[in-house]
């Protein structure tokens, strides 16, 4: 009987060992646990999980890289500067303006003829008939012009000049100014001569009387003002000369 009972409290203190180890497994079971999942999810805070649940997909979690580190595409040139004010960045627009290129007009030589190059008294006066004719030979020569009587003898009109008409009346047959003298509104060589002298007295070239004849003092007159602006110095009443005047 006593080795029964022996036997039988050697054989129930194995079992309760092991019933006691049980229950300190179990509680270290879940500290274990809480162990675990701290840190699954202090490296999961980091960025990296630290296991995945069978038949979930695999997660990857980007990585945030250093600014200096990421190439960025090349950005076109919009030829805007930028600048920093304060902390902001502010765009300047003066640089977005378009740079055109002038445009070049073709350049045209205008050739402007100036009385300072006009020499129609020298033509004028190849033109002077010098031989002596009677009255009938000049109206049969120029019929459809006037004859006047200046200076002591008559001119005739003929292409912007009055010319001297010699032998056309014997009575009247001295010439004080045998050259052409050029005329302007229809005016006789006496009218002209005069606005002349007027216009050369106003400018200070001129100082004796207006007698509407061709004297010494008239003809250095002319020589000087036709001189003083660069025309061809004749000292005679020609176009170039009264253009420059304004009279013609």
């Amino acid at each position: 009987m006593k080795k029964l009972l022996f036997l039988a409290i050697a054989l129930s203190l194995p079992f309760a060992q092991v019933t006691r180890a049980e229950p300190d497994q179990q509680k270290k079971k879940p500290k274990h646990h809480v162990a675990a999942q701290n840190a699954n999810q202090a490296n999961g805070q980091q960025g990296a999980p630290s296991a995945t649940r069978p038949g979930q997909p695999q997660v990857h979690h980007a990585v945030a890289q250093h600014p200096s580190r990421v190439a960025t595409p090349a950005q076109p040139q919009t030829g805007h500067s930028q600048s920093k004010v304060n902390g902001a960045t502010v765009q300047s627009k003066a640089a977005t303006m378009p740079v055109t290129k002038p445009v070049t007009q073709p350049v045209t030589k205008v050739t402007k003829v100036t009385p300072a190059v006009r020499n129609s008294f020298a033509v004028a006066k190849s033109r002077v008939i010098v031989v002596r004719h009677d009255r009938g030979w000049w109206v049969n020569r120029y019929p459809n012009t006037r004859f006047v009587l200046f200076g002591g003898g008559y001119y005739y009109w003929n292409s912007g000049y009055w010319y001297p008409a010699y032998g056309y009346n014997p009575i009247y047959s001295t010439y004080a100014y045998n050259e052409p003298i050029y005329g302007y509104n229809n005016l006789a060589p006496g009218q002209v001569l005069q606005n002349v002298q007027v216009a050369l007295r106003g400018q200070g070239y001129y100082r004796g009387s207006i007698d509407g004849l061709v004297g010494p003092q008239t003809r250095d007159a002319l020589a000087r003002y036709q001189q003083d602006h660069g025309l061809v110095v004749t000292s005679a009443v020609d176009e170039p000369t009264l253009v420059t005047l304004g009279l013609a």
